[in-house]
């Protein structure tokens, strides 16, 4: 072995990367690392390694799992093509961003001359901005792709979905939310207002739905996991308390 050639032991890598020295056994036990042994047996992770490792961070902090990292990896799979797809996401939410910066700084002008944003002005001001929070990522997409079947998510994208529908689908769930904050902590599930907004709801879930259970599951479980997750959770224009509230409050209009 030359002694110039670069290696670290799995402690300092996993310094070096912000991960866990468990992370790396994960990644090793996957088939994604492959780190060479001292005669003693000690793990030793020379350039490759490292260079694989950074691809395997790039990847997974697009959202995907392990199993689609594997396969992108494999081949020509390298850090050069991890760094290309991490690039192309956030350009999309540089993107994003930008449009609506733009939007806000035009509307603070305006106002600094003392004029009024008029209602289109406003709507599209609200929706850019909600876009800009909740967009669909490369980690939101991993996870339809772990929830939906493939003819479901294919059903979905071909509907005529236009970004009015988004718009107005949107602006509903969010005054939902607003209304089941309005109740206060421990409303009555039970009550007319609450079972008002249960209804309206049900006709949002059905309309995305259209009544098929398998669907409803799907949608159900993405959801859950996705506020589960500390980043995407962030995102998310619900919390799940409002979730829970809904559920106590769909029991209520069974009976």
């Amino acid at each position: 072995m030359k002694p110039n050639v670069f290696q670290e032991t799995a402690a300092a890598v996993a310094k070096r990367f912000g991960v866990s020295v468990k992370a790396l056994r994960v990644y090793e036990d996957a088939g994604l690392l492959k780190p060479a042994r001292t005669v003693a047996g000690w793990r030793i992770y020379r350039q490759p390694e490292i260079e694989r490792l950074s691809a395997i961070l790039a990847l997974k902090q697009l959202g995907l799992p392990l199993k689609r990292i594997g396969d992108l990896l494999r081949g020509s799979g390298d850090l050069s093509a991890a760094l290309a797809l991490q690039e192309a996401a956030l350009e999309d939410a540089k993107s994003e961003a930008e449009n609506a910066l733009a939007l806000v700084r035009a509307a603070r002008a305006k106002l600094q001359g003392k004029q009024h944003l008029s209602p289109d002005e406003l709507g599209k001001l609200v929706r850019s901005t909600a876009m800009s929070e909740m967009k669909w990522s490369p980690k939101m997409e991993a996870l339809a792709q772990k929830h939906y079947t493939p003819e479901q998510l294919q059903e979905l994208r071909a509907r005529p979905f236009t970004e009015d529908d988004q718009a107005r689908v949107g602006a509903a769930w969010a005054q939902v939310f607003a209304d089941i904050d309005a109740l206060g902590p421990n409303a009555d599930p039970s009550t007319p207002q609450a079972l008002e907004i249960g209804r309206r709801a049900q006709a949002l879930i059905a309309e995305f739905t259209q009544g098929d259970p398998a669907l409803f599951k799907a949608a159900g479980a993405m959801n859950r996991e996705a506020m589960a997750d500390p980043d995407l959770a962030q995102q998310m224009p619900t919390k799940p308390n409002h979730w829970r509230f809904m559920g106590r409050v769909f029991e209520e209009l069974k009976k």
